[in-house]
């Protein structure tokens, strides 16, 4: 999930699902059946080609941050489609799932185009409310990030654009590793990352990370599941959140740190978690590519220099040093009766590296489109991580990210059940066994996962 917007940060994660929608619904008065025809029982027409005569007049849902990178590449698109207008429509990432919601109950009053995160994007495809387009992508599927298109398919058929992606790195503190006497680049494994880490609190007084237990989100369990190719379903939707090993081993890993007072009981998005990245009271953050922006942007913006940047450490035994953490797509609404514009609008957006590199430039958003990545901006080196080439990184990281059962189509609730579990693991009054199990147990008796 790209924070394009922190206000919705992982404790406030819209859930969605058919289900929430069909409870809606009735609550509405709206039938079952009038459902099911609202979001689509049989997948809608592909759409039309594009022409550059096109005439429209578009509305795009999406949140601020995310706007304004779009509008990088507004004037050019203007110039090639002068009878294309568009409004935008902003609003935080949780409100405009919200108002997708209610179109999708009341089968009208959708957008032409929305911005969806990779975390909520296989519900709405489940759910039948977006535009095939899978003949308008077949150009592209080979140019983006490989795992992008797995949240926007379902039965070999496609519904999304991949936009941006979330590579995952070790964002550290330059400072507190050289007071510590730690070397950023011996962090080979993870085990090697928990020995700094004790190093670092002995000799530097700061924790590695902060990693809240009562309001914990879940977050970077997920990320060090997905570096492992695991979440919480297999490939073939089975749960398995209490049946692989290491998945166990995971979450009992990250215990180590609230056991020994190595990560800071800090709730993520929230004031005290900025200022000690800002201030030098933490040591790092393992974390996506737009962690980067965040802190040039509003949470450490005079920490420029202190900050560096290196790849994951690996799992002992295991290769990947390559994770992910959120990215985004844009969809077509399929109610919209201005399919071929909107098609128009995101692959004159997404899928043009002039585009792309225009708003990379602009709003530092990562983007999935694989043949930006040998322009001379991503060589360039970046002051704010003491001049390292951290888009060079990024875009090595990002190919190497393997594919994952985090974000399935129930991942919302799936998550909604996991963290209270994580959260007493956390406070201690159960062990990782339990923990897991309990979880397994509620999403068992509550979602369907194959």
């Amino acid at each position: 999930m790209s924070r394009f917007d922190c206000s919705d940060n992982g404790g406030l994660r819209q859930r969605l699902s058919r289900r929430d929608l069909l409870v809606s619904a009735a609550a509405a008065g709206i039938s079952a059946s009038v459902l099911a025809g609202a979001v689509g029982t049989s997948r809608p027409a592909t759409l039309a080609a594009q022409d550059t005569s096109l005439s429209a007049d578009l509305k795009i849902w999406g949140w601020e941050g995310a706007i304004e990178a779009l509008q990088a590449a507004d004037t050019a698109f203007q110039a090639a489609y002068p009878n294309v207008k568009f409004e935008y429509v902003k609003r935080p990432p949780a409100d405009t799932y919200q108002q997708l919601q209610l179109a999708a109950s009341a089968g009208s009053g959708g957008p032409d185009i929305s911005m969806i995160e990779d975390s909520h994007l296989a519900q709405y495809v489940q759910l039948g409310v977006l535009a095939d387009i899978t003949d308008q992508v077949a150009p592209y599927v080979e140019k983006m990030n490989s795992y992008k298109w797995d949240q926007a398919k379902a039965e070999g058929r496609v519904y999304a654009m991949p936009w941006d992606s979330g590579p995952c790195a070790v964002f550290y503190r330059r400072d507190i590793f050289e007071k510590a006497g730690v070397d950023p680049e011996s962090l080979g494994t993870w085990d090697d990352y928990y020995n700094a880490a004790k190093t670092i609190r002995e000799k530097a007084d700061v924790p590695m990370l902060q990693e809240a237990k009562a309001k914990n989100s879940g977050r970077t369990f997920e990320t060090l599941l997905w570096q492992r190719g695991l979440g919480y379903i297999d490939a073939d939707g089975k749960l398995i959140l209490d049946t692989e090993p290491k998945v166990q081993e995971t979450l009992e890993y990250l215990g180590k740190f609230w056991q020994e007072d190595l990560a800071a009981d800090t709730e993520s998005w929230t004031d005290p978690w900025y200022k000690a990245f800002a201030d030098g009271k933490v040591a790092t953050i393992p974390g996506a590519v737009w962690m980067g922006t965040f802190f040039k942007s509003f949470i450490a913006p005079d920490a420029a220099g202190k900050w560096g940047v290196v790849r994951l450490p690996a799992w002992a035994g295991e290769e990947s040093r390559a994770s992910n953490d959120g990215g985004s797509a844009l969809a077509v609404w399929a109610g919209t009766k201005q399919q071929d514009a909107a098609w128009a609008y995101i692959e004159y957006h997404l899928g043009r590296d002039d585009s792309q590199l225009a708003m990379y430039k602009a709003s530092d958003i990562f983007p999935s489109l694989e043949t930006t990545y040998s322009d001379s901006f991503f060589k360039e080196p970046d002051p704010y991580f003491g001049d390292e080439t951290v888009r060079t990184l990024f875009a090595q990281i990002v190919k190497e990210i393997p594919k994952a059962g985090v974000y399935s189509p129930n991942y919302q609730e799936m998550n909604s059940l996991l963290t209270p579990e994580i959260q007493k693991y956390a406070l201690g009054k159960q062990d990782a066994q339990t923990a897991l199990k309990a979880a397994a147990k509620s999403i068992n008796e509550r979602v369907q996962t194959s």
